[in-house]
């Protein structure tokens, strides 16, 4: 008569074994590895017209695991690289502006609009980045 059950190993094999598997399984990535992850490939996909967009593309292509929390860094360092994009329109309006219409009564409150939108877009983008170190 053949036994169905599986031979008897010692425990001794059985820690051993569990040893090497939890050294061959893959570390859980942390949070700081995925921000400097999607950091890397903001500075590498920065020839590209609009950066935070490439960038967005490359991370929902990645098919590596995370966790909620990588993924909301990742969100918070793409948003703000997109936000200072932003800020780096707006500020090329401004300068557009100026030395199309130049700085008169009439133009200096527009131009000092554009700057102020300009300044709180930078000022977002600092506070989506520190939110992402979290």
């Amino acid at each position: 008569m053949t036994s169905t059950s599986a031979p008897h190993r010692s425990a001794g094999l059985d820690a051993l074994l569990d040893h090497i598997t939890a050294q061959l399984a893959p570390e859980e990535p942390s949070a700081t590895d995925w921000v400097a992850d999607v950091r890397a490939a903001l500075a590498f996909n920065a020839a590209e017209a609009d950066t935070a967009l490439a960038t967005l593309r490359d991370v929902l292509l990645d098919d590596a695991p995370r966790t909620p929390e990588q993924a909301l860094s990742a969100v918070y360092v793409l948003l703000a690289a997109h936000t200072r994009d932003l800020a780096a329109l707006a500020r090329q309006h401004a300068d557009d502006y100026r030395a199309e219409h130049g700085v008169n009564r009439g133009t200096r409150g527009q131009i000092t609009g554009m700057r102020s939108v300009r300044r709180m877009l930078d000022e977002h983008a600092v506070r989506l980045d520190g939110r992402a170190q979290r």
